[in-house]
């Protein structure tokens, strides 16, 4: 985890729990949403000024607040085998604990008194759910190692050379064709 800050109450991800604290078993929905920078791995990012969104339950446990929702955002890279654009929705289930003095050792969250500062969990959540190896599509075919052409927009004309591993075997087959008996 980053380093911790105390929450601002203004920040988008910021939640008022006191009334939770106040009363255990308590439960509040929240719909939160907002920017976040930073969020991107080596081959895939949410773009800045991206909307970042969170529906979760909080929900007052002896512990601290439990916080049980899904985390919502949209993300961007090249795909791995055209090289293209690619762009898809990430859509994260969350369930995580937020705590007064977090171990270092869990995974836990930290809970600042009244404010819960939700932006760790959607960070690491985000973070966590990117894709290290985009697609464009499930059907997309690639450049051509040949030609180089992208055969999702053109056809290219080039054969696939053959291994030379199975040599032998192409040359055994060519001399048993049907059409070459007589």
């Amino acid at each position: 985890m980053s380093r911790w800050r105390p929450p601002k109450a203004h920040e988008p991800f910021v939640v008022e729990v006191a009334a939770l604290r106040r009363e255990p078993g308590s439960a509040r929905r929240v719909s939160l949403a907002g920017p976040m920078t930073g969020l991107g791995v080596p081959t895939s990012t949410v773009a800045e000024g991206e909307p970042v969104c969170i529906d979760a339950l909080l929900e007052s446990v002896s512990e601290g607040i439990l916080v049980t929702g899904v985390v919502r955002a949209r993300w961007e890279g090249e795909c791995r085998r055209c090289l293209e654009r690619a762009t898809g929705p990430l859509e994260v289930e969350v369930r995580e604990l937020c705590v007064e003095e977090p171990d270092d050792e869990e995974t836990t969250y930290r809970l600042d008194g009244d404010l819960l500062d939700l932006a760790p969990l959607v960070h690491d959540a985000c973070i966590l759910e990117l894709p290290l190896a985009p697609l464009c599509s499930e059907e997309c075919l690639g450049i051509c190692a040949e030609c180089g052409a992208n055969r999702n927009a053109e056809a290219c004309a080039c054969v696939a050379p053959v291994d030379p591993r199975w040599g032998a075997l192409a040359a055994l087959g060519e001399s048993e064709r049907p059409e070459e008996k007589k």
